[in-house]
Protein backbone atom coordinates (compact mmCIF):
# COMPACT_ATOMS: atom_id res chain seq x y z
CA UNK A 1 0.00 0.00 0.00
CA UNK A 2 1.35 3.28 -1.08
CA UNK A 3 1.93 6.10 1.38
CA UNK A 4 2.36 9.74 0.98
CA UNK A 5 2.88 13.11 2.51
CA UNK A 6 1.39 15.90 1.24
CA UNK A 7 0.96 19.47 2.33
CA UNK A 8 -2.25 21.04 4.11
CA UNK A 9 -4.36 22.82 1.64
CA UNK A 10 -8.19 24.28 1.58
CA UNK A 11 -9.32 20.59 -0.01
CA UNK A 12 -7.54 18.94 2.82
CA UNK A 13 -8.03 21.39 5.75
CA UNK A 14 -11.56 20.26 7.10
CA UNK A 15 -10.60 16.56 6.97
CA UNK A 16 -7.55 16.84 8.35
CA UNK A 17 -8.57 18.85 11.52
CA UNK A 18 -11.32 16.52 12.03
CA UNK A 19 -8.81 13.50 12.32
CA UNK A 20 -9.07 11.70 15.62
CA UNK A 21 -7.10 10.16 18.61
CA UNK A 22 -8.24 7.78 20.74
CA UNK A 23 -9.88 9.15 23.92
CA UNK A 24 -6.77 8.16 26.53
CA UNK A 25 -4.62 9.62 23.88
CA UNK A 26 -6.17 12.91 23.42
CA UNK A 27 -3.71 14.85 26.04
CA UNK A 28 -0.67 13.60 24.50
CA UNK A 29 -0.79 16.19 21.47
CA UNK A 30 -1.96 19.60 20.45
CA UNK A 31 -5.07 19.57 18.22
CA UNK A 32 -4.30 19.48 14.58
CA UNK A 33 -6.18 22.74 14.19
CA UNK A 34 -4.18 24.65 16.48
CA UNK A 35 -0.88 23.02 14.54
CA UNK A 36 -1.93 24.09 11.21
CA UNK A 37 -2.76 27.46 13.25
CA UNK A 38 0.85 27.77 14.31
CA UNK A 39 2.06 26.30 10.95
CA UNK A 40 0.54 29.75 9.39
CA UNK A 41 2.74 32.41 11.60
CA UNK A 42 5.94 30.09 10.90
CA UNK A 43 7.26 29.51 7.52
CA UNK A 44 9.80 26.91 8.79
CA UNK A 45 6.95 25.02 10.11
CA UNK A 46 5.86 22.21 7.71
CA UNK A 47 2.63 20.80 7.96
CA UNK A 48 1.43 17.71 6.28
CA UNK A 49 -1.19 14.99 5.65
CA UNK A 50 -0.62 11.43 5.81
CA UNK A 51 -2.37 9.21 3.07
CA UNK A 52 -2.59 5.75 2.36
CA UNK A 53 -3.61 4.92 -0.80
CA UNK A 54 -5.73 7.92 -1.24
CA UNK A 55 -7.24 8.14 2.17
CA UNK A 56 -6.18 10.60 4.88
CA UNK A 57 -5.04 8.61 7.89
CA UNK A 58 -3.30 10.96 10.05
CA UNK A 59 -0.75 14.48 10.39
CA UNK A 60 2.48 15.52 11.12
CA UNK A 61 4.32 18.91 11.61
CA UNK A 62 7.84 19.50 11.75
CA UNK A 63 10.18 22.42 12.38
CA UNK A 64 13.37 23.47 10.70
CA UNK A 65 15.39 24.57 14.55
CA UNK A 66 17.40 27.01 12.03
CA UNK A 67 15.48 30.48 13.35
CA UNK A 68 15.91 29.56 16.44
CA UNK A 69 19.61 29.33 16.05
CA UNK A 70 20.69 25.74 15.78
CA UNK A 71 21.19 25.26 11.57
CA UNK A 72 21.04 21.35 10.99
CA UNK A 73 18.76 20.33 13.42
CA UNK A 74 14.76 19.80 13.24
CA UNK A 75 12.13 18.72 15.54
CA UNK A 76 9.02 16.25 14.76
CA UNK A 77 6.34 18.33 16.97
CA UNK A 78 3.45 16.74 16.02
CA UNK A 79 2.58 13.49 14.67
CA UNK A 80 -0.85 11.47 14.72
CA UNK A 81 -2.55 8.51 13.31
CA UNK A 82 -6.50 8.22 13.39
CA UNK A 83 -7.93 6.08 15.70
CA UNK A 84 -9.70 4.51 12.63
CA UNK A 85 -6.10 3.88 11.07
CA UNK A 86 -4.44 2.87 13.86
CA UNK A 87 -2.20 -0.31 14.17
CA UNK A 88 -2.30 -0.81 10.29
CA UNK A 89 1.84 0.34 10.14
CA UNK A 90 0.80 3.75 8.64
CA UNK A 91 2.91 5.25 11.51
CA UNK A 92 6.14 3.66 10.52
CA UNK A 93 5.62 4.40 7.23
CA UNK A 94 4.98 8.13 8.13
CA UNK A 95 7.58 8.52 10.36
CA UNK A 96 10.28 7.04 7.92
CA UNK A 97 8.82 9.96 5.03
CA UNK A 98 8.89 12.38 7.46
CA UNK A 99 12.97 11.34 8.31
CA UNK A 100 13.55 10.96 4.61
CA UNK A 101 11.84 14.49 4.27
CA UNK A 102 14.15 16.03 6.48
CA UNK A 103 16.70 14.12 5.83
CA UNK A 104 16.71 15.37 2.18
CA UNK A 105 17.89 18.73 3.94
CA UNK A 106 21.43 19.40 2.81
CA UNK A 107 21.92 20.43 6.38
CA UNK A 108 19.88 18.52 8.68
CA UNK A 109 22.22 16.98 11.30
CA UNK A 110 19.91 15.97 13.80
CA UNK A 111 16.36 15.25 14.44
CA UNK A 112 14.54 15.39 17.76
CA UNK A 113 10.87 14.63 18.74
CA UNK A 114 9.40 14.33 22.16
CA UNK A 115 6.61 12.57 24.22
CA UNK A 116 5.47 11.83 27.29
CA UNK A 117 7.34 9.27 29.75
CA UNK A 118 4.44 7.69 30.72
CA UNK A 119 3.56 7.07 26.76
CA UNK A 120 5.85 3.96 26.53
CA UNK A 121 4.48 3.00 23.20
CA UNK A 122 5.60 6.34 21.81
CA UNK A 123 9.29 5.28 23.70
CA UNK A 124 8.93 2.34 21.83
CA UNK A 125 8.05 3.51 18.72
CA UNK A 126 10.51 6.12 18.37
CA UNK A 127 13.58 3.65 20.24
CA UNK A 128 12.55 1.54 17.05
CA UNK A 129 14.02 4.43 14.50
CA UNK A 130 17.04 5.04 16.73
CA UNK A 131 15.59 7.87 18.96
CA UNK A 132 17.98 8.17 22.06
CA UNK A 133 16.17 9.64 25.07
CA UNK A 134 18.35 12.90 26.16
CA UNK A 135 16.20 13.85 29.48
CA UNK A 136 13.15 15.26 30.74
CA UNK A 137 12.39 18.95 29.41
CA UNK A 138 10.64 21.98 31.35
CA UNK A 139 7.02 20.76 30.60
CA UNK A 140 7.68 17.27 31.77
CA UNK A 141 8.10 15.71 28.09
CA UNK A 142 10.97 13.29 27.28
CA UNK A 143 13.11 14.31 24.60
CA UNK A 144 14.74 12.20 22.30
CA UNK A 145 16.88 12.70 18.83
CA UNK A 146 18.62 10.59 16.07
CA UNK A 147 21.54 11.93 14.66
CA UNK A 148 22.12 11.55 10.43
Amino acid sequence: MSLTLKPITRENFDAVIDLQLLDHQAHYLASNAYSIAQASFFPHYKTRAIYAAGELVGFLMYVSRKEEGSPGEYGIWRFMIDARHQGKGYGRRALQLAIDEIQSNIDAERISTCYFPENPIAKDFYGSFGFVETGIDEDGEMNAEIRL
